[in-house]
């Protein structure tokens, strides 16, 4: 039997063939399958000891039943968590009377059937016979590696192993079908630090295909992080170079893809509504999303995928090229609204519409070493973490939040700052960037690196 075929099994699918062509027999135009099976294995150890030791499956399936009408189409959607039903009739059925409310969409579309799965496999058997000891024995080292990094590692509130596997599956009248079957694991660890009264949390996470993570590396950043917070100083007001760290990049370009949503832009919802063409950041950034993105040494590519979840083969699609917005992410329906191709970006849930979504997201690095970024700030500061992204206004792009790091002085890092405020407008953050750094790092399907910012103005004491 085939790793697909224990999650999806072929009768399981010929019982969803049959609800489509009942769907069709009621009278509808289309009719789709979306089908999610995963299951997972974690576990958690807290200093030493075993906390928990879980085991979990999920599975479920959307199906959505297209209406045509006399401007359009309408839709309806149903779904069950129950996959060893007999048929699936009834649920077609119930998403066809839905199909007949709300309102009708002249741009909705369907893909046909095209590319293959000539992908590497992204499903490792290791996983599947990875032992619970195993895992709890991972998830001790990872404590152990953290407290051998740091004699200032003061407690563990969590240091955990996880895994799992799975997979999908999109069924349509038109023939498009997509069978997709995945594997990874994590190890992530959650601890305090302390210097005489003084304490701090951290965490730090690596993810990968198989079960190949450097527990020292990931127990030793998490040390380092705590320890760089420890005993932090006000930072007065003013204007500073910034160096981001990596981590923080990640967040603020994951910001900038979400607003590239095209359904966003169409709703006027987006900073970059009408820029198309436009320098919307300094010609140092060039930003890609790649669904087809080759795994490698330090690039797990999580996010590879054959196809998207309306059926079109995945893509390399550049965003941003050197400062330029080249496209926006769409759906099909999106793609024909504004008369543009598809960029084969579509993401689903079982019970959601398709929408845009970024699958390997990352920016081409630049050629100076972090200890050079920081040499270029000269007495700036290295920002490590910054609370609120998600308040960041989508229209406006202005924002507000909180953050902390180390200041650099002369080139070199020098004492933690917190309470530091990072305000003003997001497109204006894109236009200063400076320098970009060598240091690419992942971060599951996302990769970020150092930047450097000219003249931010921050909030301090």
């Amino acid at each position: 039997m085939t790793p697909f075929a224990t999650f999806i099994p072929e009768s399981l699918e010929e019982r969803l063939q049959d609800g489509i062509r009942h769907a069709l027999s009621l009278g509808a135009e289309g009719a789709e399958v979306f089908l999610s099976v995963s299951r997972s294995r974690k576990a958690k150890v807290q200093n030493g000891a075993l906390e928990d030791l879980t085991v979990s499956k999920r599975g479920g399936l959307g199906v959505r039943v297209i209406r045509a009408g006399s401007k359009g189409f309408r839709t309806g959607l149903a779904t069950t968590t129950d996959l060893a039903a007999s048929d699936f009739r009834e649920l077609f059925a119930q998403a066809w009377e839905l199909s007949a409310l709300g309102d009708e969409d002249p741009w909705l579309r369907q893909a046909d059937p095209s590319g293959a799965d000539d992908l590497p496999s992204r499903f490792n058997s290791e996983i599947e016979t990875t032992t619970p000891e195993q895992r709890i024995a991972w998830a001790l080292d990872l404590e152990a590696q953290a407290r051998r990094a740091s004699a200032k590692v003061a407690a563990v509130r969590e240091s955990a192993w996880s895994d799992g596997s799975g997979a999908s599956l999109l069924l349509t009248q038109k023939g498009v079908r997509t069978p997709d079957v995945w594997s990874s694991c994590s190890a992530a660890i959650e601890l305090a630090v302390a210097d005489a009264e003084e304490r701090q949390a951290a965490w730090h996470w690596e993810v990968a295909r198989r079960p190949n993570l450097d527990l020292a590396a990931i127990g030793a950043e998490a040390a380092l992080k705590g320890e760089r917070k420890l005993n932090p100083k006000r930072l007065p007001a003013g204007r500073y170079a910034v160096v981001l760290h990596p981590e923080v990049a990640v967040d603020l370009l994951g910001i900038v893809a979400g607003m590239l949503d095209a359904e966003s832009v169409l709703k006027q919802r987006s900073l970059f509504a009408g820029s198309l063409g436009v320098a919307i950041a300094s010609p140092l950034l060039t930003l890609v999303d790649d669904g087809r993105l080759a795994e490698a040494p330090g690039c797990p590519a999580l996010g590879t995928e054959p196809w998207d979840a309306e059926g079109l083969p995945t893509r390399r699609n550049v965003l941003i090229k050197d400062g330029v917005l080249q496209t926006y992410l769409h759906t099909l329906k999106t793609a024909a609204e504004m008369g543009m191709a598809p960029t084969g970006s579509a993401g689903r849930g079982i019970g959601s519409q398709p929408g845009s979504t970024t699958f390997n997201l990352y920016p081409l690095p630049g050629g100076t070493s972090p200890e050079a970024l920081y040499g270029l700030a000269g007495n700036g500061v290295l920002i490590t973490e910054i609370m609120g992204l998600h308040t960041v206004d989508p229209v406006s792009g202005d924002l507000s939040v909180g953050a902390s790091g180390l200041r650099i002085r002369d080139g070199q890092l020098a004492e933690p700052v917190d309470q530091i405020t990072f305000a003003g407008n997001l497109k204006d953050f894109l236009t200063r960037i400076a320098a970009l750094g060598s240091d690419l790092r992942w971060y599951g399907s996302s990769a970020g690196l150092s930047i450097l910012l000219e003249d931010i103005a921050l909030g301090g004491a």
